[in-house]
């Protein structure tokens, strides 16, 4: 019999996440999956969330998105066994009808994409109720405890490698090895790319090349020309990204994954001259989820963490908050 839920919640703009009690869930129909959530992280999207840097969200507002746990219940049409470990990410729904999800690529979503934990509860709590098909099996390999910054920080940085199809012969540019980037950095190796690393602090160079990178490049330049066919901007600062344009061969392409705080400038020539391009990319499909998380077992990758129990929450936004943590922080289950 399904237990009351117990949360951490922000009930007011401002305020700090508080102890709350939800009822109990009915009984899951169609797709429909509780899990008993072990371990969450705590992602920078979280941060805006509560800060309310998005504008303001449904109170109360229950963050959260980058969880492991164990199907406890589930509904008829789900194709998981119960007591088996899973994970999600910032997407638990989407329509299944539009162009985007007949086509599998259902992480953009224009019918009703659904994110878990914006208007509805999120991972910081005992239990969640999501769409089985956005819950997946998590491989053998994969440390548990360590799993859950996979699941959106990790696909986030998968999925354009994927997308551009990068492999031996290729060279990949991250800018920002933190909480992001140094996943990046690790995907673009494994997949055969060679790596360069862009930072101010160049004192991260050792934890660069431990990672895979061929070398840690100061981002406060000067930068190299010609040297990267993909370029992943990880950062949420300003750029001068003329500058970073610079960076690209011909016809390559700069990603945005990081959102700057204002709009891009940039100039006409590379784009024309030198058929260079910009794009942004969010999240991933199903699919990248799932091989991504191959890849992830595969190769023995994972994201560097701290670990601390989830009714320190708050202390971990902060360490979030305030560029503290080293690199992410996943809280550990102890609501019960």
């Amino acid at each position: 019999m399904a237990q009351p839920i117990i949360a951490l919640a922000q009930t007011a703009p401002g305020q700090a996440l508080e102890r709350l009690t939800l009822a109990a869930p009915e009984a899951p129909t169609g797709y429909e999956v509780d899990l008993e959530i072990h371990h969450c992280s705590v992602c920078h999207s979280d941060v805006h969330l509560v800060d309310g840097d998005w504008g303001e969200v449904k109170k109360p507002l229950i963050p959260g998105h980058e969880i492991v746990g164990r199907v406890l219940r589930q509904g008829p049409r789900s194709h998981h066994q119960v007591g088996a470990m899973v994970g999600v990410g910032w997407q638990a729904g989407a329509c299944g009808a539009c162009a985007a999800c007949v086509s599998g690529r259902e992480h953009l979503c224009t019918g009703g994409k659904v994110r878990t934990c914006v208007g509805r509860q999120g991972g910081f709590a005992t239990e969640l109720r999501v769409d089985a098909r956005f819950a997946f099996a998590l491989p053998e390999g994969l440390d548990l405890g360590t799993a859950a910054p996979l699941l959106c920080a990790g696909l986030t940085v998968f999925s354009p490698l994927e997308r551009f199809k990068v492999g031996p012969g290729r060279r990949v540019g991250v800018v920002g090895v933190g909480g992001l980037g140094h996943m990046a950095v690790q995907f673009a190796k494994a997949l055969g790319a060679e790596v360069i690393g862009f930072d101010p602090d160049l004192s991260k160079r050792e934890l660069a090349l431990k990672l895979g990178a061929r070398e840690l490049v100061s981002a406060t330049g000067p930068l190299p020309s010609n040297a990267v066919d993909l370029l992943l901007v990880t950062t949420h600062a300003n750029l001068d990204w003329t500058a970073w344009m610079n960076t690209l061969t011909l016809e390559g392409t700069m990603c945005l994954i990081g959102v700057p705080s204002k709009p891009l400038t940039v100039s006409v020539d590379p784009l024309m001259d030198e058929q260079k391009t910009v794009t942004g990319s969010v999240i991933g499909s199903p699919a990248s989820m799932r091989a991504m998380l191959s890849l992830a077992a595969a190769h023995k990758l994972a994201p560097i963490t701290e670990r601390m129990p989830m009714s320190q929450a708050n202390a971990a936004l902060q360490r979030v908050r305030e560029g503290a943590a080293r690199l992410r922080v996943v809280l550990d289950r102890d609501l019960g």
